[in-house]
């Protein structure tokens, strides 16, 4: 049984400065290739054959979607070899979530990818690391991990790529999943148990399975007081070829910016309607979005929204396409 790591960077894999410094790192610490974070926890080998496929040392803000194309390519090349049985993959808790949204949409295979990060630098006191990396291992040998999409497994829990999001700064239970909760946790004795399988279409099961097309430029405009069209106006300046507004709950903007989305809708611009209650984001839909050509977010984040925005837009799915993806995905 042997599983491809690749490491791309993040805290997981950085150094950190000071055994109780958990800030200065993230501006001066140096960041370790997938190699040497593989040498450093030497109980993996307990776990699983483990091939290093070396991809980064990034800070996960710096990651762009030329690397998830990179990276779901080779992880489709890798997983292609019959005695590959799964991956992992590092990465910074930052952006940790839209890498593996997008993975575990255009990803086509049944064997488990898990996406692992870190709140502390592996050398500080207390340091999440070197537990977060092996029950990432841990799920990824399970035989039950097969066929339910990319995970992200952090502080014992296993998550879905869909519903995962960060919601703290600092905190070792930074990740959640807020809406559907975990799909099950590493428990004490080390076994992997799942509660549920994910229920909406993913890799080898999903629309966009494969390589795609260059994504076109998707933009997120929010709505706040006295929030205008200026924003709008600048991204379809700058080429934006569909935008997610993120509404005041449940799914409602200001003036201008009705007026302004009304404008762009007309010039066949796709404009999803998400909202900013992360508890509850699905905006319902109803004739006052969608006479409007509006179209309603499923229960992902704006940010995930704008990603699945782009791979249909990639596929030129009409909007009435593009809003039956949103119902389904």
């Amino acid at each position: 049984m042997t599983i491809a790591f690749f490491g791309t960077g993040g805290t997981i894999s950085n150094r950190g400065t000071e055994p109780e410094n958990y800030l200065d790192y993230l501006d001066y610490g140096t960041v370790m290739d997938a190699r040497e974070l593989v040498e450093m926890n030497p109980t993996l080998d307990e776990i699983a054959e483990i091939r290093v496929e070396p991809f980064g040392a990034l800070r996960s803000k710096y990651i762009t979607a030329a690397h998830w194309h990179d990276l779901a390519q080779r992880i489709t090349r890798v997983l292609n070899e019959p005695e590959i049985t799964g991956a992992v993959v590092s990465h910074g808790t930052g952006t940790m979530e839209e890498t593996a949204w997008f993975l575990h949409l255009v990803i086509n295979t049944t064997k488990p990818v898990v996406v692992v990060g870190a709140q502390r630098p592996g050398s500080t006191v207390a340091s999440d690391t070197q537990l977060n990396l092996s029950d990432a291992f841990r799920v990824a040998t399970n035989p039950a991990s097969h066929n339910i999409g990319v995970t992200v497994v952090m502080n014992r829990q296993i998550h879905s790529a869909r519903d995962v999001t960060k919601v703290a700064n600092h905190r070792l239970d930074a990740m959640q999943s807020p809406v559907r909760g975990p799909l099950g946790v590493i428990a004490a004795d080390h076994g992997v148990q799942y509660w549920r399988t994910p229920p909406n279409p993913h890799t080898c099961q999903s629309r966009f399975a494969g390589l795609p097309t260059p994504l076109p430029r998707v933009d997120i405009v929010h709505a706040y007081t006295d929030a205008d069209a200026t924003a709008v106006e600048a991204f379809l300046s700058a080429g934006a070829r569909g935008l997610v507004a993120v509404g005041y709950p449940p799914g409602t903007l200001t003036k201008p910016l009705d007026d302004a989305l009304e404008q762009a809708i007309a010039q066949n611009i796709q404009v999803v309607q998400a909202s900013r209650g992360y508890l509850e984001p699905a905006v319902m839909a109803r004739p006052g979005l969608t006479q409007r050509g509006l179209i309603p977010n499923t229960d992902i984040t704006p940010a995930k929204a704008k990603i699945l925005l782009q791979l249909c837009l990639a596929q030129e799915l009409t909007p009435e396409a593009t809003a039956e993806v949103f119902a389904t995905y």
